[in-house]
């Protein structure tokens, strides 16, 4: 009787828990889920313009998988407008068909309209109260339409997650122009009174590949916005910033023509660098000394000069770049190597003076006193240098 009293209090029990428990009753199925990709946010006549890639699941599984589809995978667009950003995406969703999910965005596009002190507050004041963001999305700024943007495909057919746009990486490893930004960064950047926001300008370019003779459309990195002390931000072209990522710590390799007097020499790969930047403080007069060393590899070398000479070539070429680029963000109160920063972590109290709390560029023409640049040429490719 006892052990009949026993099975049937743990046959009740376990019916209990069957029924307290949940289980996925929330649950929706893959293939009824709209998969947001990358955010676009614009802002014009007092209105937050929302634009949301999404892709279908089968499109989003094809970056995982070696088979290529004869067709190109479907990219839709969704726009919204409101008053804030969340009144724009509760828009959105009123025509959305599917349930959408956004927990996988990664890549979020800013047009110019937006990158203002208050709309960035604004637009990351609400993305980060949303429970599905997350902080490592690719982060950029764009001057083109963001729906051109956002309805680029990729090559080959592949998914639409295979381009710079959600995985900017292979290529800046191969040129290292313009560092990618995770949200993250952008965030502590912009809210760090003594450093310089920066964030890479995407486009789109259709005259360098072709899919038959066609034209395509494909992502490049082509300039940046940078804030400008105060104030806004400030769009560089990339003729702007011939130096920009000589100073750049984890720069991984860029190219560099040695040429003087209209003779090209030759061509270096320059990268890994040690950089040191140090403010020297003489009462209230600031300046700074820069002391750069560079590993490059010899990839062209077209006309018979000595190795002296073509490391002198090169070091004069490269100063000349990063001075050009530091009068180009001078001109525009732009303190683009982040001088300032380095005043601030070593004397806080002194920036505060000269540069008013942030407001006010402290930079002039002749703070960096002293700029030295040391290149090796350690590798010449297959062929020994002969001199």
């Amino acid at each position: 009787m006892k052990r009949l009293l026993r099975r049937y209090m743990l046959g009740l029990l376990s019916l209990s828990m069957c029924v307290m428990t949940s289980g996925c009753w929330s649950a929706f199925e893959i293939q009824q889920v709209d998969y947001a990709k990358a955010f676009g946010i614009d802002y014009k006549d007092g209105m937050y313009h929302l634009y949301v890639q999404t892709l279908d699941f089968a499109s989003v599984a094809k970056s995982e998988s070696s088979t290529k589809s004869a067709n190109t995978p479907p990219v839709w667009v969704g726009h919204a407008e409101g008053k804030t950003m969340s009144l724009a995406l509760n828009e959105l969703f009123r025509t959305a068909q599917l349930h959408m999910a956004w927990g996988h965005v990664t890549a979020i596009v800013m047009a110019e309209g937006v990158l203002t002190n208050k709309h960035i507050k604004e637009v990351f004041d609400m993305l980060g109260r949303f429970p599905e963001s997350r902080y490592t999305t690719w982060v950029y700024g764009t001057r083109e339409p963001l729906e051109k943007i956002l309805s680029a495909t990729s090559i080959y057919n592949m998914s639409p997650l295979d381009s710079i746009l959600h995985n900017p990486l292979p290529t800046y490893m191969e040129e290292s122009l313009y560092p990618p930004v995770l949200s993250f960064k952008l965030i502590a950047t912009h809210n760090d009174p003594a450093t310089t926001t920066y964030l890479p300008s995407i486009a789109l370019n259709d005259t360098q590949w072709a899919e038959n003779e066609k034209k395509h459309d494909l992502f490049l990195v082509e300039g940046a916005f940078f804030e400008k002390t105060g104030y806004d931000f400030e769009y560089f072209p990339r003729s702007q910033l011939p130096g920009y990522h000589w100073l750049i710590k984890d720069m991984r390799r860029a190219p560099l023509l040695v040429q003087k007097d209209g003779t090209i020499y030759g061509a270096l790969s320059v990268g890994l660098p040690k950089i040191k930047i140090k403010p020297v403080i003489q009462g209230e007069d600031v300046t700074f000394n820069i002391d750069a060393h560079y590993l490059t590899a010899l990839y062209e070398y077209l006309v018979p000069t000595s190795y002296e000479e073509m490391i002198q070539i090169s070091e004069v070429k490269l100063r000349e770049q990063i001075m050009q680029t530091y009068r180009h963000g001078l001109e525009r109160g732009v303190d683009i190597y982040g001088l300032q920063e380095k005043l601030y972590r070593k004397n806080p109290k002194l920036w505060r003076k000269l540069s008013n709390n942030g407001s006010k560029m402290m930079l002039t023409e002749d703070s960096i006193k002293d700029l030295k640049i040391h290149l090796t040429i350690p590798y010449t490719g297959k062929y020994k240098r002969k001199v």
